[in-house]
């Protein structure tokens, strides 16, 4: 019960923040996930021409021009140039307040929500757990940390991350995730500021190929030295779903390949980790899909992070044969995609697919790959 009025609270204390972080005549979200101030492009109107005859003026001695139409127009710039001063000045600071806000929702979420839920409510181990914070705060400087990860429920990406997230931490290191349109803007553009973006969420449109925009600016993240987690699943695949329970992963979608690929001139690290347990702890029922909430308790999520995945000699290929097929296709545009880039891609995606399937390996079947009883139940009546 208490945990339920926390909840309602924050979530009354989000809302009530909307008019500071989403002004709709200050800051919008649009579809790219970005924010932009919406006034800074108006021009403000040029005043009137006075219809009257000839003033008497004096002329200035340098420029022989009117004296006071000079000052006329010098006080229309100075105007204008102090209104685009204090847009961009407002704008900037509501920025730096979103960033405030997002550090402290992310604290405050992860603190008395989250972790409490998967360390109280369930149980959780982290075997190499160094691996990954060392190279949060630590890895040389513009690096781009790629970390990759097998997909089981809605919430592996905010309750996983909440467990491998250290503090203190700041609000830059913070990693960005993907999140589907669909359950991106399903509560329209504020709710996406206040929650989702605040902690570091970008759009991604599924009925897009991987040259979307919406992948592009997710890309830049990674390739400006921040740090992305990706899903290469591309969608929600438990034990139910795999024919083959030797495989413990479903097929890997070529944009991991891409966006590694992208950041190649920056010497990425590809961090990989295996986690078991939150399919039982988010269980999905196969005859609807639906997901069972809430979420279930007293389940044991185990998290194996692997050692860095060395694509270092595919990256060299891929320097050597990118120039010579763009230039033979007549591509400029460093974002759009080759034939001989997917197969480089597909090659990236191998690797990561083969260092998932490897840790997936030291995962125990009867004891962290077992279906909800729930889910065997709804099998069973079917």
């Amino acid at each position: 019960m208490r945990a339920s009025w926390l909840l309602l609270g924050l979530i009354a204390a989000h809302m009530s923040m909307a008019s500071a972080f989403a002004p709709s005549q200050f800051v919008q979200l649009n579809a790219r996930g970005r924010h932009f101030p919406s006034q800074l492009s108006q021009r403000v109107p040029p005043r009137p021409k006075s219809s009257g005859g000839f003033a008497r003026t004096r002329m200035s001695a340098s420029s022989q021009t009117p004296a006071t139409g000079g000052g006329a127009a010098s006080r229309s710039k100075g105007t204008t140039s102090l209104l685009s001063l204090t847009r961009f000045l407002l704008v900037k600071f509501l920025i730096l307040l979103r960033e405030i806000y997002g550090q402290l929702f992310v604290f405050v979420f992860d603190t008395f929500i989250q972790k409490p839920f998967m360390y109280i409510l369930n149980k959780v181990e982290i075997k190499n757990h160094d691996r990954l914070t060392k190279l949060i705060s630590s890895r040389p400087r513009g690096a781009p940390l790629i970390t990759v990860s097998n997909h089981c429920s809605s919430l592996d990406e905010p309750l996983l991350f909440s467990t491998l997230i250290p503090w203190p931490i700041k609000q830059w290191e913070l990693r960005y995730s993907l999140c589907h349109d669909g359950m991106f803007f399903r509560l329209g553009p504020i709710f996406a500021q206040l929650f989702f973006y605040a902690a570091r969420g970008l759009p991604i449109y599924r009925n897009r190929n991987m040259d979307q925009e919406a992948f592009r600016i997710f890309a830049e993240k990674a390739r400006k030295g921040g740090w992305c987690h990706i899903f290469p699943e591309g969608r929600i695949w438990q034990p139910w779903k795999l024919r083959n329970e030797d495989r413990r992963l479903g097929p890997l979608r070529p944009g991991v390949g891409k966006l590694i690929a992208y950041c190649e001139e920056q010497s990425p690290i590809v961090l990989p980790f295996y986690h078991t347990g939150m399919h039982r702890v988010l269980p999905q029922f196969p005859n609807s899909r639906a997901q069972s909430f809430p979420p279930k308790t007293g389940n044991k999520v185990t998290i194996r992070i692997g050692e860095p995945i060395h694509v270092k000699d595919l990256l060299d290929e891929y320097r050597q044969k990118r120039e010579e097929a763009r230039k033979e296709h007549g591509i400029e545009d460093a974002w759009t995609t080759t034939s001989v880039e997917e197969e480089l891609y597909a090659k990236l995606t191998n690797r990561v697919e083969e260092a998932l399937l490897k840790l997936s390996q030291e995962v125990n079947v009867e004891e962290e790959w077992q279906t909800h009883p729930s889910v065997l139940s709804t099998k069973t009546k079917k």
